[in-house]
């Protein structure tokens, strides 16, 4: 079998005030921190080696490196990791390695590190092209930094490139909302875009600055913004494939749709989850490692020293059941507006997708959400039938979700 690869590097300059993501912040460039940085890295090494040889992994079919900031980490760093991971495991041909950025951490010396370990696409998280709802979130960037990360990546870059946008942060103007997005015409080579509305998590700083009225915020302005980014979007090319990606065609997050298509990934970090699945008996083993950083590395040292004794690393252990299975399917698939097909449903799972949402026959739940236009059915030329939530409908997709549970 082969998997995808994700790899948490919980390290950060400093969190945004909207961040509920596991990550800790680092002063200095992890290089710099050579004691902890390292120590984690060949965990992480260590741990994807551990989980190859327990699957019978053959290749790795994506591989992202997410956070926190993996950009923190120095040329030196990201030689290592990748080059170890590669004795590990083939990458498969043409497989997508993704490696996050942010725009402070762009650089020639940067880019020429990851082209030469491999890396072909980088996400760079933007969030705004403004000042003010920038500094609103304490995040550490600016219009002049995004301006000059795009002006080297331009230069210096010849892999493929992702953005991410926030709609609906503190200060953000509609004019300035729709500003940014000249960038798509100013770099084209951007291939895809995650737009995300703004969540505001419970106890995050930017939840407490809310909740003690010391900023004035406005859900349903974030909801129209959002709106606003999805047409300018469409306009300028990008087709919206999932409920918070857009891309050029051919060009969607493979990595991603391999969650979404519940395919098997190895999660390895402190902070991580990964999910083997074995449809042929109808379940699989989710594990999410725990957040201490020092009992991570001491956790994966542990099991290698004593005969590879899985019951030492430092996770939570779930096996999921065919109904849980069933019903991640339906979750899942529904977030991409391509939608489910009911011949897959029916192969990995034994039973009709339209007995589990309801059809037009028997006006089930699925039935009445299409009358009202908020779901749609396609046929394929070889009569399997496509469900799908509409354009309406996907904004509404959390709503479906309970009535269906």
């Amino acid at each position: 079998m082969t998997a995808s690869l994700y790899a948490h590097i919980p390290f950060c300059k400093k969190k945004c005030d909207y961040c509920d993501f596991f990550s800790i912040e680092e002063k200095y460039r992890l290089g710099k921190c050579n004691d902890l940085s390292d120590s984690y890295l060949s965990a992480l090494v260590n741990e994807a080696a551990f989980y190859a040889e327990s699957y019978g992994i053959e290749a790795w079919e994506t591989v992202y490196l997410g956070g926190g900031t993996p950009s923190l980490l120095s040329s030196r760093q990201i030689s290592f990791f990748f080059s170890e991971l590669k004795k590990i495991l083939p990458f498969k041909e043409n497989a997508e390695v993704t490696m996050e950025v942010n725009p402070d951490d762009v650089s020639d010396e940067f880019l020429a590190a990851c082209t030469n370990a491999g890396v072909n696409r980088l996400s760079m998280g933007i969030q705004a092209v403004d000042d003010r709802a920038l500094n609103a979130v304490n995040r550490g960037s600016s219009e002049k930094i995004i301006a000059s990360a795009l002006n080297c990546l331009k230069k210096k870059w010849h892999g493929r490139l992702s953005v991410d946008f926030i709609a609906g942060l503190p200060c953000h103007t509609y004019d300035s909302f729709k500003r940014q997005f000249g960038i798509l015409d100013e770099y084209p080579g951007i291939d895809h875009v995650s737009l995300y509305t703004l969540m505001v998590e419970e106890n995050t700083p930017l939840w407490k600055k809310i909740e003690d009225n010391e900023i004035n915020y406005s859900f349903e302005k974030a909801d129209r913004m959002w709106l606003l980014g999805r047409n300018i979007l469409e306009k300028h090319g990008f087709v919206h494939y999932e409920v918070s990606s857009f891309a050029k065609k051919g060009f969607e997050s493979r990595h991603n749709c391999a969650y979404w298509t519940q395919k098997s990934y190895v999660g390895i970090g402190a902070g991580a989850t990964g999910t083997i699945y074995d449809f042929e008996e109808k379940k699989a083993l989710r594990w999410t490692n725990g957040l201490s950083i020092p009992a991570y590395i001491s956790g994966v040292e542990k099991c290698l020293a004593e005969d590879k004794n899985p019951a030492l690393l430092r996770r939570q252990i779930e096996e999921l059941s065919a109904e849980t299975l069933e019903f991640e399917a339906l979750m899942l698939g529904f977030r991409r507006l391509e939608g489910i097909s009911s011949l897959d449903f029916q192969k990995k799972f034994g039973k009709s997708l339209e007995e589990r949402i309801g059809s037009d026959r028997d006006e089930g739940l699925f039935f009445q959400w299409r009358k009202k236009g908020f779901a749609l059915v396609r046929e394929s030329p070889d009569g399997d039938k496509i469900y799908a939530m509409s354009r309406r409908g996907i904004l509404l997709l959390n709503r479906f979700l309970e009535e269906l549970m």
